[in-house]
């Protein structure tokens, strides 16, 4: 079989458009060439790439699964208080909370299909809604429509109030809406504004430790080269900023102080000390028969690399992860080994060209950020919608998931998340935008979801 006669087949097909840089077939998903307006169009296809040609009417409807719920705005509001965007819908907007019936399309977009006949009940609500009053216990009145009733009630409150919300936010609370009227709508919006400032707070004042941590690191590896009297440290950098003890600053004192010169014991073969501050040093740093003192210290302290002429004995105490990253001197000066410098090197070549490894992946050029992006998402059942550079190698996406619209903040490198739009109580970077779309389904279904960043 000549392959190349296969993917250069052209074929003819009609589908539903929604915009952006992709379209979808009854068993695969294909690339637009040219954007058009949302709509049914009939398209070319050749290999994975589409062309639209003409504007069509719907084909093929009828083998679609049927969905009936209540319109709310350009939602669909069904059976669980469940509020998905209704795509592709007429010129003429039906009347709120109307019996509507929809199509899902294969990748599970509903597609408006019509109006059905209405009853009394939709006609109570509306005039309840009108005169904003609750729908109590009302009977006659279905569950779709109770729950488009109080998402109704609910967006009346939050045009009030300033407080944004999302239909799967207020999902478990939206009945009690429709029952009890604005006064429990109001509540439920304080709730999730409460909520987003506590999410806020802990996002800042976990930056605020993070940039403390990236500063102590910096500030501990200066002092590692000059020395420092306002630290203390082992051999991996561990302790940083403690307060010197007594005994300890003395020793410092003794050994960095003005004045004071190197010195060790004649039997190493160097000279007296000759002042004051060395002979402390002297009986500081060796016992009575002038052995190092590093020879009786605690395991740990032994770590601590001491700064005499028996630094090697010290040092050979070291693990062979603290061996690798620094070697004493006589002298007390750290120095990196050659396997140390040579690691430091392949790290930092690999973070300025792009090439080294993330935790989560693989580390990507950010001209190819954009279509990354759409394969993650694209695995994930997920839809890109757009996303646009922030600045310090990161990325700001937006997307369709669940019915929803979202906006995520991720490292564009390694997609690694590190605003997620969503609570997730601190552990933003623990997922990807691969991963962080199952995270969402789980706090949807468990209606556990607050969003942070509204669209």
């Amino acid at each position: 079989m000549d392959y190349r006669k296969l993917l250069g087949k052209v074929e003819s097909a009609v589908l539903p458009y929604f915009g952006g840089g992709t379209v979808d077939a009854p068993s695969r998903r294909l690339r637009v060439t040219l954007p058009v307006a949302p709509g049914w169009w009939r398209f070319e296809v050749k290999g994975r790439e589409a062309t639209a040609k003409e504007p069509a009417s719907p084909e093929g409807l009828e083998a679609l699964p049927r969905v009936r719920g209540h319109v709310w705005g350009t939602r669909l509001v069904r059976e669980g208080a469940v509020a998905e965007a209704l795509s592709l819908m007429p010129e003429e907007e039906p009347p709120r909370l109307s019996p509507v019936t929809a199509r899902r399309w294969h990748d599970g977009t509903l597609l408006f299909e019509g109006v059905e006949f209405e009853s009394e009940a939709e006609e109570a609500a509306r005039r309840a809604l009108e005169e904003d009053r609750a729908l109590g216990d009302a009977r006659g009145v279905s569950a779709s429509l109770r729950a488009a009733f109080g998402f109704a009630v609910l967006e009346a409150a939050s045009r009030g109030m300033g407080i944004p919300f999302a239909p799967v936010e207020a999902r478990a609370r939206v009945l009690d809406v429709a029952r009890e009227g604005r006064a429990e709508a109001e509540r439920c919006l304080r709730a999730l504004a409460e909520e987003r400032v506590r999410f806020l707070r802990m996002q800042a004042e976990q930056e605020a430790r993070r940039e403390a941590e990236a500063h102590a690191r910096s500030r501990a590896w200066t002092d590692l080269e000059h020395g420092s009297p306002a630290v203390w440290r082992d051999a991996e950098g561990r302790e940083i900023a403690r307060p010197l003890s007594g005994r300890e600053r003395e020793r410092w004192d003794a050994l960095h102080g003005v004045g004071a010169r190197e010195w060790t014991h004649p039997e190493f073969g160097v000279r007296e000390a000759s002042s004051d501050a060395e002979a402390h040093a002297r009986t500081a740093w060796r016992d009575s028969n002038g052995r190092a003192t590093a020879r009786t210290v605690r395991g740990r302290e032994r770590g601590e690399a001491w700064r005499d002429a028996d630094v090697r004995e010290a040092a050979r105490a070291m693990s062979e992860r603290e061996r690798g990253e620094v070697w004493r001197d006589a002298d007390g000066r750290g120095h990196e080994t050659r396997e140390a410098r040579r690691d430091a090197s392949a790290r930092a070549s690999s973070v300025r060209d792009g090439r080294g490894h993330g935790r989560h992946g693989h580390r990507r050029a950010e001209p190819d950020a954009g279509a990354w992006v759409e394969r993650a998402l694209d695995k994930a059942g997920a839809r890109l919608l757009g996303h646009r550079r922030l600045g310090d190698g990161l990325l700001e996406v937006v997307y369709a998931f669940m019915g929803e619209r979202f906006v995520t903040v991720v490292e564009a490198a390694t997609l690694r998340v590190r605003d997620a739009g969503v609570c997730l109580a601190g552990a933003d970077t623990q997922v990807t935008l691969e991963s962080l779309p199952s995270v969402l389904r789980e706090a949807i279904e468990t209606d556990a979801l607050v969003i942070t960043r509204h669209v």
